[in-house]
């Protein structure tokens, strides 16, 4: 009896740390919809996000090491990119225009429920959002 207890007080805490607060609109707008066809994707689209960076970082731990140079110019390239984007409105728009609509696109599937698969791709999404909110006391722990 005490470790259901203690796993429910676990639940609670998990809920009410800052990590989780950006993936709760997507858990939340899919409380209407069927479990199957909207909750449960959305989960396992998590779930195979979560196992992919991690099997990603432990067969990538090696490489990383000799790619560091490399890994410096791009951050420097993004970086430069970023800025330039922080300058110009226009060039904002135009950067992030693909994103936007690949996102709206996604989010409308999910809300009209034609597709478990748009669910899926949103837990996906969902999954590298959660991964690298800024609650996270490391990005990919």
């Amino acid at each position: 009896m005490i470790f259901w207890v203690l796993a429910y007080v676990g639940g609670v805490l998990t809920i009410l740390s800052p990590c989780i607060l950006p993936v709760l609109p997507f858990v939340f707008s899919t409380a209407e919809q069927p479990f199957r066809k909207s909750g449960l994707p959305l989960l396992a689209g998590m779930a195979v996000t979560f196992a992919a960076v991690a099997t990603l970082a432990v067969a990538g731990g090696g490489w990383v090491v000799h790619a560091n140079e490399w890994g410096r110019w791009l951050a420097l390239g993004m970086l430069s990119l970023f800025a330039l984007t922080l300058l110009s409105p226009g060039l904002a728009e135009r950067f992030t225009r693909p994103f936007t609509r690949f996102g709206s696109t996604l989010n409308q599937t999910q809300q009209e429920g034609r597709s478990a698969g748009g669910s899926f791709v949103l837990g996906v999404a969902t999954g590298f959002l959660w991964r690298r909110a800024p609650g996270r006391s490391s990005g990919w722990s």
